[in-house]
């Protein structure tokens, strides 16, 4: 027969035991439940939490493209939209596809491709295949104009003052005979409409 200590002791672990026990969850690990508290379940708002941002989307930026008039005395203008992480090379290549514009007329030869601009300082340099001099047939305004066109555009830009033309990473000395392009040229005045 037990005695009144042994009776106390082994009541005292039974309860230890019980508790222990009440306290586990089903993967037995001790001080853990698996009933979610009231704090768990509706945490309090956090305040200045920042909140995470997309990734940055690739933005438009709108320029104007120059293209001649139908009777070759003037420039007017086109608006486009062209990205902005690329928006030197795609607004040479907008150029060079021409316009369905009213009044306004392509001038780059069919078959030029822009390869290349290079922006340094406020000089861009932009290099085109050599359609640019093997098929171009205007004279010497449509060459005038051909140059007007792309230096016009092209320091739409406000960081581009200077355009310099070159073919297939060469300087060229003129595109058809009739002006001089060795150079780079500064935005003309007195073509656009």
């Amino acid at each position: 027969m037990m005695n009144m200590t042994g009776k106390v002791v082994t009541a005292a672990m039974m309860a230890s035991l019980l508790l222990l026990t009440a306290g586990c969850e089903e993967t037995g690990k001790p001080g853990t439940s698996s009933k979610p508290s009231a704090a768990t379940e509706n945490p309090a708002p956090k305040l200045n939490t920042p909140v995470p941002t997309a990734p940055a989307v690739s933005g438009q930026t709108e320029v104007k493209l120059y293209f001649p008039n139908e009777a070759g005395d003037s420039l007017g203008s086109v608006k486009v939209s062209v990205p902005v992480e690329d928006k030197y090379t795609a607004a040479a290549k907008e150029l060079v596809a021409g316009t369905k514009e009213p009044g306004l007329t392509a001038i780059f030869p069919k078959g030029v491709k822009v390869l290349s601009v290079k922006v340094e300082g406020n000089l861009a340099t932009v290099d085109f295949s050599k359609e640019l001099t093997h098929k171009f047939v205007g004279g010497s305004t449509g060459e005038q104009m051909l140059v007007s066109a792309l230096v016009n555009t092209m320091t739409e830009f406000p960081e581009i003052e200077r355009v310099l033309i070159t073919v297939e990473g060469e300087r060229i000395e003129t595109i058809a005979g009739h002006l001089d392009t060795g150079e780079p040229f500064a935005r003309p005045t007195g073509l656009v409409q």
